[in-house]
């Protein structure tokens, strides 16, 4: 059976991954910044990045997302992000890794050079610090929670972004607002992302149901965004360096079409909506 084929409406959500690295980790995050070798750091350049947003219609686009693996310390960060809120605002995933007082103070200067606004995505899975250490790593409750902190300090929203099932949403969202109001920081609906637990092809159940529902009233990523790495480009962040993911060498010649042919796809269709890019409605 031939997978089902969307096609790119326009480019209005353009990513970009700051850290390349071979995925031999099955268990790729977009939010996450995981330790790496120094010496093999093998990253964006601004140039390349210039030279891409040259190629995207700044008319279209509406947001640009900052990602990767401790994408905040790339040597060129403030540069990129600088160039990037020129063409529209910009949206940036973490962790909360080198987010703290110092940095947040410096983003809302760099905010306020210009008209375009940055955003915060900021990974937390749950208020509870144990569950939610237990579920990402040691220590990830706290970081999250100084960089949530701090950024709301100076001005900023951050937006928590947590890894759900439909039936955890409420209990999840009721916990995260009475821990909000410990920290003086109010939350409303749009400070919430709730994202399904995407999982990866060996996690798939054999007697899964795989009648998927057609794309026709979907609004998915794929219809939308893409995403620019050092290795191509590809059509959303849950298929960064999947090669069933990859559309194309450079913006100047990706494919508008795309195939949903892997497993998180298919899960992707069955929620029927965007998870990763930015929807106020």
């Amino acid at each position: 059976v031939q997978a089902e084929c969307v096609t790119l409406k326009e480019l209005n959500h353009l990513f970009i991954d700051l850290e390349y690295t071979k995925t031999q980790n099955k268990s790729f995050n977009v939010y996450r910044s995981r330790s790496f070798n120094q010496k093999n750091k093998k990253y964006l350049q601004l140039d390349e990045i210039k030279d891409a947003l040259k190629l995207a219609d700044k008319s279209r686009l509406k947001y640009i997302y900052i990602t990767g693996k401790n994408s905040m310390s790339h040597p060129e960060f403030n540069h990129i992000l600088r160039l990037c809120l020129t063409y529209s605002s910009v949206t940036i995933f973490s962790d909360g890794s080198c987010i703290n007082d110092k940095k947040s103070r410096f983003l809302k200067r760099v905010e306020e050079e210009g008209t375009n606004e940055i955003i915060f995505k900021i990974e937390i899975n749950h208020y509870d610090e144990k569950q939610n250490d237990e579920i990402s790593s040691r220590g990830s409750f706290r970081k999250a929670l100084h960089a949530i902190t701090s950024l709301n300090k100076y001005g900023f929203n951050p937006i928590l972004v947590i890894k759900a099932d439909k039936n955890e949403i409420d209990e999840l969202k009721q916990g995260f607002i009475e821990l909000g109001k410990k920290f003086k920081f109010e939350t409303e609906d749009i400070n919430f992302s709730f994202i399904p637990k995407i999982r990866k092809e060996e996690e798939k159940n054999t007697s899964e149901d795989i009648n998927e529902p057609k794309t026709t009233n979907l609004d998915l990523d794929c219809m939308t965004c893409r995403i620019l790495a050092k290795s191509g480009v590809y059509n959303c962040p849950v298929l960064l360096n999947d090669y069933r993911g990859r559309s194309g060498s450079s913006l100047k010649d990706f494919s508008s079409k795309c195939y949903l042919e892997t497993y998180e796809c298919q899960q992707c269709k069955r929620n029927g909506q965007r998870l990763y890019t930015n929807n106020w409605s």
